[in-house]
């Protein structure tokens, strides 16, 4: 359970991630989709993060960062400007200026 609500939070990041390189790219046509799967993985990493904290080895453990609010998922790719995707970056942060090719 832990390694799977682990596994779950960074697959959130990593279709946030592919939705704004979708958006980056002119696919609008995919960003739907690509949100709606973070927002099922964001679902997934909530039963994992409470089945551990229900265990009593669970409880001991130090959880992974919990993941903001699900509605952000939609929020923060709305507000960010296009072309701000860092392609060095893994972890799907956004960049303070937009990238320049």
């Amino acid at each position: 359970m832990y390694g799977a609500g682990k596994l779950e939070s960074r697959n959130i990041r990593e279709y946030e991630m592919a939705a704004r390189h979708a958006r980056d790219c002119d696919r609008a046509d995919l960003i739907d989709c690509l949100l709606e799967m973070a927002e099922v993985e964001w679902e997934h990493e909530l039963y994992f993060r409470s089945r551990v904290r229900e265990h009593f080895l669970g409880r001991r453990l130090p959880l992974w960062p919990q993941p903001p609010p699900k509605e952000m998922i939609r929020i923060s790719l709305e507000r960010e400007p296009v072309g701000s995707v860092d392609t060095n970056n893994q972890d799907g942060r956004v960049v303070a200026e937009p990238v320049t090719w």
